[in-house]
């Protein structure tokens, strides 16, 4: 079974479309639930995704969700996931974003086959430690295409 990380926008991201069932992200965290992927995270990724969706107004006001959804939804992920609770520190991994190395810290620790993300400073590394950074979009294609 492939071992991935998702960083805080794919899991903003996921819960923002978890009425669109064509959403790459939406999609992914039904592989999840299914069983068909391990999602690894650490409390570091969880708690900035959280912070975004409980603390953005306009999200709140354009996406019409409540902070009880919020606060269900961390729960929801701290059961799906492995959760990795400070995983080694990794220096200078993201130079453009150092605020990223703590996502590649997590996949590093997780010994995850893929860092799913949006993010261009992540994806720009193209790999690290045999991780391959990966979009979402290119990486359900990916799953999909799994036996």
């Amino acid at each position: 079974m492939l071992k991935a990380v998702f960083d805080a926008n794919l899991l903003i991201s996921a819960f923002l479309s978890r009425d669109n069932p064509r959403g790459a992200s939406s999609e992914l965290m039904r592989l999840v639930i299914s069983g068909a992927l391990e999602l690894y995270l650490s409390v570091e990724i969880i708690d900035e995704a959280i912070e975004v969706l409980g603390d953005s107004r306009r999200l709140r006001a354009r996406y019409d969700y409540s902070l009880q959804q919020v606060g269900r939804y961390h729960a929801d992920l701290l059961t799906l996931a492995t959760v990795l609770n400070g995983p080694a520190p990794v220096s200078g991994a993201v130079p453009r974003d150092p605020d990223d190395d703590k996502i590649i810290a997590c996949a590093v620790a997780a010994g995850a086959d893929y860092l799913v993300s949006r993010d261009l400073d992540l994806l720009s590394l193209g790999t690290y430690a045999g991780i391959i950074i990966i979009r979402p979009e290119q990486f359900l294609q990916l799953v999909r295409a799994q036996p």
